[in-house]
Parts: C-alpha cells; structure tokens; sequence
C-alpha cells in the first residue's frame, strides 16, 4: 500500500466525489481499478473509469438512487457489472468477484463468484500492472499481488497471479492481450509470461473473431495510444511478438516459414522480419498497415509451388480476403487491403506509360493510390537498405497531384453532363448512356480540360453507334 500524489482531471474530481458520495451512504469501500490507475502511475492519459466495490448490483444500484443518480444499470448481474453515468460520463463498477474456467482458453468463466475479497477480485485479473486499485476515499494506491507498483518502475508485464500458465491458460484472449499492452506500453513481458503464452499458443483459434480483430486492430495501431518513447518502433514489435508466441502462424497459415525464408540482394532482413519493419514505416493507417502484414503473404506458398516468388501479389490478395474475412474484419478494409496487396509489385520498374498510369490512379481513387504510394515507400524502406525518396513513388505521387491540380473527373458523376443530357440530345436509352459517359470519362482522364458540357455533348456522337 502506499499514497501518492496523483492528478486527476477537475470532470473527475468531480466525479469521485459523487463516487464518495454513493459509497459513504452504502457504507463499503470503493476503489479505482485496473487501466485508469496504471495510467495514472505511467503519467499517461486516462484510460476508461471502472471501480470495483463489495457491494451486489442491487444494493449499487439502491445506494446510487438514494442520493440521486438515476443512471445505474445493471448490465451482467452474473459479472456483477453495472453502468452508471456521472457527469456525462459512463463508469463500470464490478462486484469484487473470482472466476474459474473451463479447459481450453474460452473468454467467458465457466463460474463466477461474487461478494469475494479484494485480493480475490486482484488474483482474477490479467496483468499485474492491472491489478493496481486506488481508495477514492484515502487516494491510497493498494498492490494486492505486491508484483504491480514493481513492474510500473520496471516497465515489465507480469501475470497478476504467480502461475502465468494458469492465468494464460483460462482465456486465450490474453494472448493478444499481453501483446497489445506490452506494445502501447513499452513494457519488457516476462520471461514465465512469454513461455507460458507459447505454450497455449493454440488456443488463440477459441476467441471470437470480432475480438481477434479488434485486439489485432489495437496493435496494429499501437503506436497512436500514447506519447512514449520507444526502442523498438510498436508496430514492428507487435508484428514480430505475433509471430514468435506463435499466434500468428495460426491465424494465418501461409506465414509459416517466414522466419527462416531469406530475401534477395535487395534485402536485408528474411520476409518475416521485413513484413514487421514494412509496417513500422507506414503512416497509422487502418488499411495500410493491414495491407503491410499482408503485402508478402504470398511468397511461401508461391515459393513452395515453384521455387520461385513471382506471382505472389495477386496470390496474396486472395490470402488476405481470406484471412481478413476468417479475422472478422469488415468488408471495406479488407478489400481496400488486398487491393493494396494485389498491386503493391505495380510498375516497379517505372517504365508504364501516363496514360496507363492515370486509368490505374482513376480505377483505385485518389485515397486509395495514396495508400500505395505510401506501401511502395515503406515496402523499400522495410528492406534495410533504401532510402527516401523511392523513384517510383516519387513519379506516383507527381502525376496524381498533377491529376488534382487539373480536375481530372474519377467517375462518371464528375464529369459536366449526365444520362438526361444524352438523352435528350441525341435520344439514348438503356446501357448505350453508360457506354458512352465511360468512353467520355476516359477521353477526360488524358484531356481534363474537355470536361464541359459543349465539348462533351460534341464528343459523344462519336461514341454512339448507329
């Protein structure tokens, strides 16, 4: 136990008090848990307010009504978890509790007890980091599991129970888990942690899609969570942490052997190791870093086939449609991914030609194309030995902004006239109004300045057949 001086925002002041409030008319004790206190020790900004008390759902819920909060939910009375909102703001309160899980790693507790003691309720949690509570009362900061406070100076992540496997092994989750906060934390895992999460590595094929995406989304963004200074880049870390617990080679077959599968002249690093680096140098963008642990996916399996890595673009857009979907990510990132993938080998040696180019930038969009430049610089950056700039991103990025300078229509609703113009004069109808607005669409690609509804009523009796 011990007292620290500790900044709270004036909106959460003002909530504790209400907190203090609740609890001094329930008569129980009532403390801050879990990430909002580790922040609060990391100097880093607050992460979500959940409080943990003795006290049931029902007698929280009495106690918040009594001086006036109508806002208390009870939203899993088996967790013991209600929701009220203070201030504008939503707190989750859990009854102190213990679990007990069956075997195979499954999120949900097979059993849960609650009304347990505190230093039950600590020995549940994950992370010893995690299992730090503060007294809103006293402002005291308890460390039931005596590991917490030590591995915040440390910067070490440590199981909250003294058996990892035991607590690896309940809930597969905490695989990813463990590797997300090690990321966004910069916190060295534990030699015990990190073996034991080997060990049940296999479990990871248990947890619900939607949480693998969202855990995986998290490290994959992991460098946007807080302002820290890092050894190692995040993304690269997370990337490389995935592959080595073993998780990643489940989630995504394809990627087995890329750890020992070396590269060429050009690169530095075997493919795996230049996948996690590829990543690191793209922007924090959702899609593109998808994209970047996907960009190589297909060179193993192309490998194996032939002995050779050609082709592995279009074949990694169809492993990534595959795996993305199988992850649980939504339709839109996965195919903006795998077309970053598919194209990501485009005119690599500079020689197509503008008009090729402007139908490519035309067909992806100006967001999209964007994308692959960037995957095209961070792709030769990840080999070891590039440099900006990249000639052929560089050539990229001057036509497209050249192509926004002059207007250049992207699709048929940009351009100055539409189906009723053709229709009224020259008496079009059915599928021959889109034939000819593409054909004017691709006229305006080269020549932008045709973009008017004189020259493009004039052009499109070219275009209609007899």
């Amino acid at each position: 136990m011990c007292r620290t001086e500790l900044n709270l925002s004036p909106a959460h002041e003002t909530i504790i008090q209400t907190l203090c409030v609740i609890f001094k008319k329930a008569g129980k004790p009532a403390y801050l848990v879990g990430g909002y206190v580790r922040n609060l020790l990391m100097g880093l900004p607050p992460a979500d307010l959940d409080i943990a008390s003795p006290l049931l759902p029902e007698q929280l819920k009495e106690a918040a009504q009594a001086v006036g909060i109508g806002n208390a939910k009870i939203v899993n009375p088996r967790l013991g978890t209600v929701l009220l909102e203070i201030g504008g703001e939503k707190i989750e309160h859990t009854t102190f509790r213990k679990e007990s899980y069956a075997p195979g790693g499954g999120h949900q507790p097979e059993s849960v007890t609650i009304g347990v003691s505190l230093q039950e309720d600590a020995l549940r949690r994950d992370f010893a980091v995690n299992a730090l509570y503060m007294d809103i009362f006293s402002r005291e900061i308890l460390d039931p599991t005596g590991r917490g406070l030590e591995d915040i100076r440390l910067r070490r992540l440590r199981s909250a129970r003294p058996c990892a496997e035991e607590m690896i092994r309940d809930d597969a989750l905490r695989l990813l888990r463990m590797i997300r906060f090690s990321c966004q934390l910069d916190l060295r895992i534990d030699k015990e942690l990190f073996q034991a999460a080997r060990r049940y590595s296999d479990q990871i094929t248990v947890v619900s899609k939607e949480r693998i995406y969202t855990e995986m989304n998290k490290i994959l963004l992991s460098d946007t969570a807080y302002a820290l200074p890092h050894k190692w880049h995040p993304v690269r870390r997370g990337i490389l942490l995935l592959e080595l617990v073993g998780i990643l080679t489940r989630l995504v077959p394809e990627f087995e052997g890329y750890r020992t599968t070396g590269q060429c002249k050009y690169h530095k690093y075997h493919v795996f190791v230049h996948t996690a680096c590829t990543a690191a140098h793209t922007p924090p963008d959702l899609t593109l870093r998808w994209a970047a642990l996907f960009h190589d996916v297909g060179k193993m399996p192309m490998w194996k086939q032939n002995g050779r890595m050609l082709g592995h673009d279009r074949l990694g857009e169809q492993i990534t449609l595959q795996r993305m979907q199988q992850m649980g990510a939504d339709k839109k990132t996965t195919r903006d991914a795998a077309e970053l993938v598919r194209e990501h080998m485009y005119d690599l040696d500079g020689r197509t030609r503008e008009s090729k180019l402007r139908r490519k930038i035309q067909k992806m969009g100006y967001t999209q194309f964007a994308r692959l430049i960037q995957l095209r610089e961070a792709d030769f950056l990840g080999c070891g030995y590039e440099q900006l700039p990249v000639e052929t991103a560089e050539k990229f990025r001057a036509l497209m902004t050249r192509m926004q300078q002059e207007k250049v229509p992207m699709n048929i609703a940009e351009l100055a006239i539409d189906g009723s113009d053709l229709i009224q004069a020259y008496g079009l109808h059915g599928k021959a109004i889109g034939e000819v607005l593409q054909a004017l669409l691709q006229e305006c690609l080269i020549k932008p300045s045709q973009n008017t509804r004189e020259r493009l009523l004039r052009m499109a009796g070219r275009y209609i057949r007899p």
